[in-house]
């Protein structure tokens, strides 16, 4: 059973987010919805969900505020926003699950089997990621977002221009970091070269993405030289590509 509490002050929105759960997503549910922040912090502790559909923005308590005010949960969380380039990468650099309004329905009901198998194994949003999100909402540029990394033995948080690089094995990321022992993720390495695209990373290899600033050459054979001894293989198509970041990131350090 998925409890579900939308929590939204646009009420055009909540009636169609609880259509299309009610017509497209066929787990027995149970939905109840909220129309601001205040009434929401009053009927979670009684209704006690299984999921938040949470609005971004909301009138005098937005819905990250809203989490801040909450002490201890149970609960998974998905946003539902509109397109905010600054919020949403906060989220994505939390790892926590966000919609795009106009909601998409594919991209809903994989939204719902995500929290259905956290619900199955007992896994919902640790406080530690939602106070990563927060804290990374009051910082003045993304730059200065802290990385959080769910792994097997729980949340680590990381600087990115600490990491030295990322490999993908499959559905698993390995993270290998200046002064920390390695970790291994189970996110593809796809979704990182998404995130830290704009934090000076490349992908040199469909198995490798590397912080630019860690990279000392690329030779002719076609490898990789990282200032930490590491030799990594650079993939045909992507070697120009390499090569002008390179320049671009000699430049902006001379």
């Amino acid at each position: 059973m998925i409890k579900i509490l939308i929590i939204d002050d646009e009420a055009a929105a909540v009636k169609m987010l609880r259509l299309l759960i009610e017509k497209h997503i066929s787990y027995e549910k149970l939905i109840r919805t909220c129309s601001s922040a205040e009434e929401a912090l009053k009927v979670i502790p009684l209704y006690k969900p299984s999921l938040l559909m949470l609005d971004i923005e909301m009138p005098n308590m937005n819905g990250f505020d809203l989490l801040d005010k909450i002490q201890t949960w149970n609960f998974d969380i998905i946003f539902t926003t509109a397109y905010d380039k600054y919020a949403i990468k906060a989220i994505r650099f939390s790892v926590l699950d966000y919609l795009l309004k106009p909601i998409d329905i594919a991209d809903l009901q994989h939204a719902i089997y995500r929290h259905v198998i956290k619900q199955k194994t007992e896994r919902f949003v640790s406080p530690q990621l939602v106070q990563n999100l927060i804290h990374n909402l009051k910082q003045n540029s993304p730059q200065d977002f802290r990385l959080a990394l769910s792994t097997n033995k729980g949340v680590f948080f990381a600087d990115p221009a600490e990491i030295i690089r990322c490999e993908g094995d499959d559905n698993y990321s390995h993270f290998y970091f200046v002064n920390e022992k390695p970790l291994v993720v189970s996110r593809t390495l796809k979704e990182y070269d998404e995130i830290l695209q704009d934090h000076g990373f490349i992908r040199i290899h469909k198995s490798h993405l590397v912080n630019v600033k860690f990279i000392s050459q690329v030779d002719k054979a076609g490898s990789a030289w990282l200032r930490n001894g590491t030799i990594l293989p650079v993939s045909r198509r992507r070697k120009n590509d390499v090569l002008r970041e390179l320049s671009k990131h000699a430049k902006y350090n001379a």
